[in-house]
């Protein structure tokens, strides 16, 4: 990448706080703010800027037809159910010269989910 590019990468929530039987994909989330951490640090030598976006319940059907919301195992209260388009502003923003100073950035995207959780 040449300098003055910017990477935006996308975990969850669930990287900084989760709940039963999501074991596996806590931890790869968890890995992606590793990776985030690693990228600036490589980076920024570079001029490359890395950030990353914590979504929380987000309106798709990957929510939807997880099979602990499909069962009740884990509850998703409506209020706390986000728009693709709310991921997709903060991805913007930080891929923006507005975000030209905003490096390492964990940018909770959750409607306070993670605070329940």
């Amino acid at each position: 990448m040449k300098p003055g590019g910017n990477i935006v990468n996308v975990a969850s929530i669930h990287a900084i706080a989760t709940e039963a039987l999501v074991a596996p994909y806590a931890a790869a989330k968890a890995a992606v703010l590793s990776l985030t951490r690693s990228s600036v640090i490589e980076g920024k030598p570079k001029g490359i800027r890395t950030n990353v976006v914590l979504p929380g319940a987000i309106d798709t059907p990957m929510l939807w037809n997880n099979p602990n919301v499909k069962s009740g195992v884990e509850k998703i209260n409506p209020t706390d159910v986000g728009k693709p388009e709310d991921i997709a502003a903060a991805v913007a923003y930080l891929a923006s010269d507005d975000a030209a100073f905003v490096e390492g950035a964990e940018v909770r995207v959750d409607g306070g989910r993670l605070d329940h959780l």
